[in-house]
């Protein structure tokens, strides 16, 4: 049987005959890798179907109420939209070390359900200790060390288990393809075959994933394409914080998050986040300012921490933890064009408490705020509240669900608030009372420092 090799991106799949430094197709380079292709695998994938397909007016399909697995973890079925789907299958990425496993014992766990666990990476022994040690003892979890995909898809066509986890994608191989495990040839068949199985018997699979140095989900971009749903647990390396946040997801929202809180039994639950993210220790302290962001339907209040000191050093340092290095970078510049405050000569450092990294701009004025509390040593109030985005110009920009941001903070005793100025028409007038509206970066220093 003829054959050949070819070089693939691992990037983005793409194949070309000969190897070049970089990829044509996605821009990556050295990313090429050589791979083997026979003509049996070119000829089966040339043939066509010999049926042809019927078309169908939308308004005459029928769509029937699809029964949704509740996994009982309120963290999880919040991110998922309700709950796990029958005949999906769902892609779990993380870190190493950020929990990824013992998250997928726990929800095996909390399902009334049989479920087989495939580790390519653990022995049974070492995944029975882990079970132990979170207080696992179900007789409905299956477990088996197998990482041949042959193997593991007889398994779960003869096995009556509803939900499959695999753990890890990277670690399949199928002994039909010459190709090393993880490579984008493995990794892409895997998928496929595990995704047919899936669809075609009604099981629920989840891939666990690696990531790569970039913090990307290894293996062929396709990969995120194939599956139904993209879910990524991070964590920043010192905290005990983890958030389980959904990239993709076709039977829900991508706006939602999880929150939980790694201990010696597992994870967590984080019922009142809020509790996690303020310090009571640093109240009355120079450099604090406290806000709200919004991640889904979940609004949690946040408290910035930052340190302004004059520099030691030719060039001033710059440490951000949990927010943009580059939006804090435009941060500085603003002050420093618009208040004349030459803040960027001295070292700065700044810290979102609790352990998140937020992407939520309405934190801008308040990390603003924090900086030039620090600056000049002086103590903002606790009960002050702040709000809002900062432009190129020095303006501040209203935010999404600002009321809904206001309403957390009232119910947590901020007694007045700083908003955006094109957020006043939101609120009436008697809310108004505490409510201190600003068009400029400008007007809401004045009305810090002169409390």
């Amino acid at each position: 049987m003829k054959s050949k090799f070819v070089y693939q991106c691992t990037n983005c799949g793409a194949t070309f005959p000969r190897w070049v430094g970089k990829c044509p197709n996605c821009g990556e380079w050295n990313t090429l890798e050589e791979v083997f292709v026979s003509e049996e695998e070119k000829r089966k994938k040339s043939r066509g179907r010999t049926q042809t397909s019927s078309l169908v007016p939308i308004n005459a399909i029928q769509v029937q109420e699809y029964f949704r697995f509740p996994t009982n973890i309120k963290e999880v079925d919040r991110v998922l939209g309700g709950g796990l789907l029958p005949s999906s299958i769902i892609l779990f990425s993380g870190e190493p070390g950020i929990g990824k496993s013992t998250l997928m014992l726990q929800i095996l766990d909390s399902i009334d359900t049989e479920s087989i666990y495939v580790s390519g990476e653990e022995s049974p022994e070492q995944i029975k200790l882990r079970a132990e040690r979170i207080g696992i003892k179900s007789n409905k979890i299956f477990v088996t060390n197998d990482s041949q995909l042959e193997t593991i898809t007889t398994l779960i066509e003869q096995h009556s288990a509803n939900i499959i986890v695999i753990d890890s994608i990277q670690a399949v191989y199928s002994a039909e393809i010459p190709s090393p495990p993880g490579s984008v040839f493995q990794v892409r068949n895997a998928t496929n075959q595990l995704m047919e199985i899936s669809k075609k018997q009604d099981k629920i699979i989840i891939l666990v994933g690696h990531i790569n140095k970039e913090g990307n989900i290894a293996g062929p971009k396709v990969l995120e394409h194939i599956v139904d749903a993209v879910l990524m647990l991070e964590g920043e390396k010192n905290s005990n914080i983890r958030m389980l946040r959904a990239l993709k997801n076709r039977f829900g929202s991508t706006l939602e998050i999880g929150l939980f809180e790694m201990c010696g039994n597992g994870l967590i639950e984080l019922t009142d986040p809020n509790k996690i993210f303020i310090s009571q220790s640093s109240i009355k302290s120079s450099g604090t300012t406290f806000s709200a962001v919004v991640e889904g339907a979940r609004c949690l209040i946040i408290e910035i921490q930052s340190l302004v000191s004059p520099s030691s050093y030719g060039v001033p340092q710059r440490n951000v933890n949990g927010y943009d290095f580059k939006r804090l970078q435009m941060i500085l510049a603003v002050l420093d064009k618009k208040l004349g405050l030459n803040i960027r000569q001295n070292d700065i450092f700044v810290n979102i408490t609790g352990g998140m990294f937020i992407y939520d701009t309405g934190l801008d004025l308040a990390i603003a705020s924090s900086l030039v509390s620090s600056l000049n040593d002086f103590v903002i109030p606790y009960e002050i509240g702040i709000i809002g985005e900062i432009g190129l110009t020095g303006e501040v920009r209203a935010v999404s669900s600002i009321e809904k941001r206001v309403n957390e903070m009232e119910k947590l005793g901020f007694k007045r608030i700083i908003l955006p100025r094109r957020s006043e028409s939101d609120f009436s007038a008697k809310r108004k009372k505490h409510l201190l509206f600003v068009e400029k970066i400008s007007e809401a220093f004045d009305i810090l420092f002169h409390l």
